[in-house]
């Protein structure tokens, strides 16, 4: 199979994400009740989790025991299962399904994904692949900060004064956009980095991290911009369930990715395509 081939399976993979994560839309067409509407993106969301932490697990399992790609994987699936009971918890809400106290269950999983990010970045400066210079990560890490800036940053200054003065709440967003804010400046050095080895695969698994983050930075920054442009809150609601179907779907589309690179199925020289210096097993 030729280099070209194989990349057009991963194209595949990134095109069918995009589409489901306008599924959405389709469901907000065809249910015009709010109260069945949030019960239907109740049940939507729950499935979400459960094929994001599928997904990591499948790359996870790619790994042997005791190597760290394996722990990283692990961990970034764990951070979406512990996001569950609290969803359960609260059930749908006619008026939002994310109401603001669930934000604050949102730091454990946000610091266990920014944690699996960083081991899985070491992991690839570990091989040596990265021929990047210190003053290129510098200056890439500086423009993914900016765009987590006009991203994430208008709800983190509308909120920070209330978390300074102690509200709980406010501070559940601050920490979590800080948090989804790192997620991005950790992954965009190793995705540069990754595309500057022409030809390779290892690439796709990072650029569909990236696409996972940026879609959780645009969840967080759509409630100040949606309403900035004028949309209902029925439209709001939409919009925000498109991100986070785009961000949990791209993170599933990681693990695929990342499978699909390390095993025999896709042949390639290990320089040229293993990301990590592990051997492929099947589980």
């Amino acid at each position: 199979m030729s280099q070209v081939d194989r990349h057009i399976r991963f194209k595949a993979l990134a095109f069918s994400t995009l589409a489901v994560s306008l599924l959405p839309v389709l469901i907000a067409a065809t249910v015009a009740d709010p109260v069945q509407l949030a019960g239907a993106y109740f049940g939507w969301a729950v499935a979400l989790y459960l094929l994001a932490a599928a997904g990591t697990l499948v790359a996870a399992l790619t790994f042997g025991r005791g190597e760290p790609m394996r722990s990283a994987w692990l961990l970034l699936s764990a951070s979406y299962l512990v996001l569950l009971p609290a969803l359960l918890r609260m059930g749908p809400k006619a008026a939002g399904l994310y109401a603001a106290a669930q934000r604050v269950s949102w730091v454990l999983p946000s610091a266990m994904a920014v944690t699996s990010l960083f081991l899985l970045a070491r992991a690839w400066r570990a091989t040596g692949l990265d021929g990047t210079s210190r003053a290129t990560r510098v200056a890439t890490r500086l423009l993914a900060l900016l765009a987590a800036v006009v991203l994430a940053g208008p709800d983190l200054v509308e909120r920070l004064p209330a978390a300074l003065g102690g509200d709980v709440m406010a501070a559940g967003d601050v920490v979590t956009d800080l948090l989804d804010g790192s997620l991005f400046v950790v992954a965009a050095p190793v995705l540069h980095a990754a595309l500057l080895l022409k030809g390779g695969l290892m690439a796709w698994p990072w650029a569909l991290l990236t696409a996972s983050l940026a879609a959780w930075l645009g969840y967080d920054a759509i409630g100040l911009y949606g309403a900035a442009a004028g949309l209902d809150p029925r439209a709001l609601r939409v919009v925000e369930e498109v991100m986070r179907t785009m961000a949990t779907a791209f993170v599933f589309s990681a693990g695929v990715a990342q499978r699909w690179v390390m095993t025999d199925e896709v042949r390639v020289a290990p320089t040229a395509a293993a990301p990590w210096p592990a051997r492929p097993r099947t589980p």
